[in-house]
């Protein structure tokens, strides 16, 4: 993948430039999802605002448990928020129920991390990408030949219309998830670690499956992931969460090179690097524990884990800021 880096740095740069001039295809506000459990109220996703363009890929990245998951469930409706407004092309789409919601579902879709269970084992793979264009009322002959295309997208033969999940290796099943996701036509996806269960090589073949789909059919993409090296080479933007909030939202180059958020520098240098000789002097890498989401810091959210912490950040919950080209970050010292 790191020889296609430039490539995918100078389609990201035109992705940038096309969205400026765009409206945005979805706008979360002031997101907010709680659970309840033994040990009291789950803070999954709270207060969490931001906007993805037509077109353009946005990753969500940040540790296991931070809420990423809930978030893209939220925005295709699989949760219900607690509070905030989800809108698509200046639709409300936490205001609609029923036959109105079901009618809007086609242009939600979601790709799933394991792309074993989340597939029908009982099903054949014509059964499975036909699940969604029989849900929308397409007529059976219309169905297996739209499946027959989608299928020939995706890298798919023919001649395996007729087999199970279970005989289909890693990759190949994920092929099928991404088939069903793109049965009608759908303007986001949320793909959530797609590529996360299979082999390095698989996943540069997905990826690049997924980057090939999105040129030909102008797809927008929320790209969930907590591998770097696979966000750097996918994504327009980055979207970074800490237990259920956002710390920061900048362009992927600007994440990598002038992070300007203590944990947006901490994930990035925490990444592995595939050098013997590699020194990490002069890294911070991130220490300590977890804060609980039943029980979050008062503050920022990050003060228990941060050198850069003061009185003020155990204090003071720290606003969103723009600071210009694009970037946008929640922090009283950001890394300037």
């Amino acid at each position: 993948m790191n020889e296609s880096l430039k490539a995918a740095e100078h389609s990201a740069k035109a992705s940038r430039r096309a969205a400026e001039q765009a409206e945005p295809l979805v706008k979360a506000e002031h997101l907010t999802r709680y659970f309840r459990s033994t040990a009291g109220k789950v803070h999954a996703v709270e207060d969490v605002s931001f906007e993805i363009y037509p077109g353009e890929t946005l990753a969500l990245v940040g540790e296991s448990g931070c809420g990423k998951s809930t978030l893209g469930r939220l925005l295709v409706r699989l949760l219900e928020p607690t509070e905030g407004t989800i809108l698509m092309e200046g639709e409300n789409l936490t205001r609609l129920k029923g036959k109105a919601l079901r009618k809007k579902r086609s242009d939600l879709q979601i790709i799933f991390q394991d792309p074993f269970s989340s597939l029908d084992p009982h099903f054949t793979v014509g059964e499975i990408i036909a699940e969604p264009l029989r849900a929308a009322g397409y007529k059976k002959e219309e169905q297996e030949e739209a499946v027959l295309s989608l299928m020939e997208r995706v890298g798919l033969p023919r001649e395996y219309y007729y087999r199970y999940p279970h005989q289909f290796s890693g990759g190949q099943r994920q092929r099928i998830g991404i088939a069903r996701a793109l049965a009608l036509n759908p303007k986001l996806i949320v793909c959530d670690e797609p590529v996360s269960a299979l082999d390095v090589s698989i996943q540069a073949q997905i990826l690049n499956l997924l980057r090939h789909l999105q040129r030909e059919s102008h797809l927008t993409y929320l790209f969930i992931s907590h591998d770097l090296a696979v966000v750097r080479y996918i994504a327009d933007r980055i979207c970074v969460m800490f237990l259920g909030q956002l710390c920061e939202i900048c362009p992927t180059r600007d994440a990598y090179e002038h992070p300007l958020h203590p944990y947006t520098r901490m994930l990035i240098d925490s990444a592995p690097e595939p050098d013997p000789d590699f020194c990490r002097e002069g890294r911070m890498l991130l220490k300590g524990e977890l804060p609980s989401p039943v029980n979050p810091p008062s503050g920022c959210r990050f003060c228990t884990r941060c050198p850069f912490a003061t009185d003020e950040c155990r204090r003071v919950h720290p606003e969103m800021k723009d600071y210009g080209g694009g970037r946008f970050c929640a922090c009283h010292h950001p890394l300037t």
